[in-house]
């Protein structure tokens, strides 16, 4: 999501879609990998009923945590760059702590509950084109149809997405992202890396950031105020994400003998869960750390059948 040289405006004023690329990496970032050890369990904040509801498993003595040498963990985890990690982590923690959470707080007082998730509604729509093509790179027809057919009832019936009128209907979102559409055709995970801004995250996942950000069609709109509307919609997306991750932070850090090897520790076992197609009842006591969960979540579609590949 990061870009390079950005040129500043084209001839007609207008900043080229680098430009808003590169406000997105800081913006977006400032909320979702600043502060990104859980988020929400499968179900989210709408169907437990309370944004202050944790699903934190029991960090503190998580077995996969403890680090060993050379980099590894016993359970599997590769952490090369432990010592660089752990300082970025630190960085980011500070950053959190400094400006992004009083701004969520802000968010949240602002606006009643309602408004608030009218909003994540609109937010997860507008995630639906990366999710479908994700779905349709994967060659997972039911599930692209069934994002196709949610997009076009809540773009049009349920107000650009306000109202998430498919999931009353049975037809309920489910995630996507290009880091699992890699771990499907056998790209490994990598050794895992601590970015600073975006968090946890892998050397597959961090391709799949950029990537999934190439094939955003919002990025590629060209309309009066685009850039406005792009910006506040990376931002309020920020505070809406920061918001929800606050409970399971709070008792992570007050729980975690060590938060850094809890948040690795949960990441990693529920990018594993997410790349196999794992039920969410099978990884429910797992926190999600994708900036996007959904607000409902019904049954489960079949896992689909594993494709051969290097590791997860």
């Amino acid at each position: 999501m990061r870009s390079t040289t950005v040129p500043f405006a084209n001839r007609h004023g207008r900043l080229h879609r680098p430009a808003v690329l590169s406000v997105a990496a800081s913006v977006m970032g400032l909320a979702v990998g600043l502060a990104l050890p859980a988020l929400a369990d499968p179900a989210g904040p709408a169907a437990s009923g309370s944004e202050e509801r944790s699903t934190l498993a029991p960090v503190g003595v998580a077995p996969v945590g403890l680090a060993t040498a050379g980099g590894d963990t016993p359970g599997g985890i590769h952490d090369p760059i432990e010592g660089w990690n752990r300082g970025v982590y630190g960085f980011n923690k500070g950053l959190d702590r400094a400006i992004v959470r009083p701004a969520a707080m802000g968010y949240r007082r602002a606006l009643p509950r309602e408004a608030r998730e009218g909003v994540h509604n609109v937010l997860a729509n507008l995630g639906s084109p990366v999710i479908f093509l994700n779905d349709v790179m994967q060659v997972q027809p039911h599930p692209a149809g069934e994002t196709a057919v949610r997009f076009a009832v809540n773009t049009t019936v349920g107000v650009l997405g306000v109202f998430d009128v498919a999931s009353q209907m049975g037809i309920y979102r489910h995630r996507a992202d290009f880091g699992q559409t890699l771990g499907r055709y056998g790209v490994g995970a990598g050794p895992y890396v601590y970015l600073p801004v975006f968090g946890p995250s892998s050397v597959r996942d961090a391709v799949g950031l950029v990537i999934n950000t190439a094939i955003d069609p919002l990025n590629y709109a060209r309309f009066d105020g685009d850039l406005a509307v792009k910006l506040t919609v990376i931002g309020t997306n920020a505070l809406d994400t920061r918001v929800r991750l606050d409970k399971d932070l709070k008792d992570l850090d007050r729980s975690a003998t060590d938060p850094y090897a809890a948040t690795r520790s949960v990441w990693i076992q529920n990018r594993r869960a997410f790349i196999r197609g794992d039920r969410p009842e099978d990884v429910q006591d797992l926190p999600d750390f994708t900036p996007d969960a959904p607000a409902t979540v019904g049954p489960a579609h079949p896992a689909p059948a594993p494709r051969p590949h290097a590791g997860d």
